[in-house]
């Protein structure tokens, strides 16, 4: 009786289990399709936040461009503006010994002319009819009479050179206090200058603080670099062919290995071929740490192909060298070249600075042959 009453409770229990093992499905089933469709809305979420973040980042660069060009165009007008009003003060300078040398001279005039008139005074009016009375020998007199006539040429002559630096003086005065007119103007304009440019730097800050508080992570890191590169990449690609120009002697780089002077001073930083920072990627040129302002000339003659501003380079040169050699300048504060222009050896392009998003001052410095990187370090020295 006893296992009678085993088996059927097994029974019931089988019985029971079955019964309840649809409904446990059920409803294992709707909570999976619940947490399925939390987690497409969760990926729905976590896609259009990075399409925003996307977006915005595209308009920060936008806004960075703006911002970096804006800075480069302020920076050179203010060293145009320092190089006139150096010129100006150095005219202002010349100007004020001129009139002061003027000043004297015209002061030593009036004192001789006032002696003159004062000994004439003491002799009379009457000096020529006194001469003439006077003088009992003809041959005296005569002398007499023309060293007073030519006393009295004197006079007049002292006389008319006094009116001369007169008016001499008066000009100079009036060109010197235009000039220091147009000194202070020049002074004024580059106060405003300043003020503006540290205005644009504050909100480059603050616009770079906003870029760089997305880049969490050496991924994203690594994203921004290869899209930087790519850029580049894409860049180079589509620039105009080399153009032969039988005015413009291109000197053949292969000749000049080894002898080419560096774009600037400075320590270099990053070289040719070490990985950087997150170890996927290699450096395809070098950068050269230095002042910000200081110059950057060109390695060799050659012709401006680019000039202007690119993601993650900011604002970079382009020069062709001829024979399929090309050198690229990035990070510049200020470019002095634009596209078409012939470029000399050791010329004057650009002055280096930080833009494209750096925090400190330094020159991208990349050399490519056939749009291939080639190592500057065997090139320059």
């Amino acid at each position: 009786m006893r296992i009678q009453r085993t088996q059927l409770g097994s029974a019931w229990i089988l019985i029971l289990s079955l019964g309840l093992t649809p409904l446990t499905s059920k409803a294992e089933d709707a909570a999976s399709q619940q947490r399925l469709q939390q987690i497409r809305g969760n990926i729905s979420e976590i896609k259009q936040d990075l399409g925003s973040d996307k977006r915005q980042q595209q308009q920060q660069q936008q806004q960075l461009s703006k911002l970096e060009k804006e800075i480069a165009n302020l920076s050179r007008s203010q060293q145009k503006t320092h190089h006139q009003l150096k010129q100006q003060k150095k005219d202002q300078h010349q100007l004020s010994n001129e009139t002061n040398t003027l000043r004297k001279k015209l002061n030593q005039q009036q004192h001789n002319l006032d002696q003159q008139i004062r000994a004439a005074y003491t002799a009379g009016e009457q000096q020529q009819l006194k001469l003439l009375l006077n003088q009992s020998n003809p041959a005296a007199t005569g002398r007499s009479m023309t060293y007073y006539n030519y006393f009295s040429r004197a006079q007049i002559s002292a006389v008319e050179q006094t009116q001369l630096n007169i008016k001499q003086l008066s000009e100079s005065e009036i060109r010197l206090q235009k000039s220091a007119d147009k000194l202070e103007k020049l002074k004024q304009q580059q106060q405003q200058q300043q003020q503006q440019l540290q205005q644009r730097q504050s909100q480059r800050k603050t616009l770079l603080s906003k870029l760089n508080s997305k880049i969490n992570s050496k991924q994203q890191q690594l994203e921004r670099l290869l899209e930087d590169e790519k850029a580049l990449g894409k860049l180079l690609q589509n620039l105009p062919p080399q153009t032969q120009d039988s005015k413009i002697d291109f000197s053949n780089l292969g000749k000049l290995k080894g002898k080419l002077k560096w774009p600037t001073k400075g320590k270099i930083k990053n070289h040719f071929g070490s990985p950087r920072k997150q170890g996927q990627l290699k450096w395809q040129g070098i950068t050269i740490n230095g002042k910000a302002g200081q110059e950057i000339r060109s390695i060799a003659p050659g012709r401006v192909i680019f000039a202007d501003w690119i993601r993650g380079y900011g604002l970079m040169l382009i020069i062709d060298h001829g024979s399929g050699y090309m050198s690229l300048y990035g990070h510049n504060q200020s470019l002095y070249k634009d596209v078409g222009d012939t470029i000399s050896g050791n010329e004057s392009i650009a002055t280096l600075g930080n833009s494209g998003g750096n925090s400190s001052s330094s020159l991208y410095f990349e050399m490519r042959h056939k749009g291939k990187p080639i190592n500057p370090a065997t090139w320059c020295r």
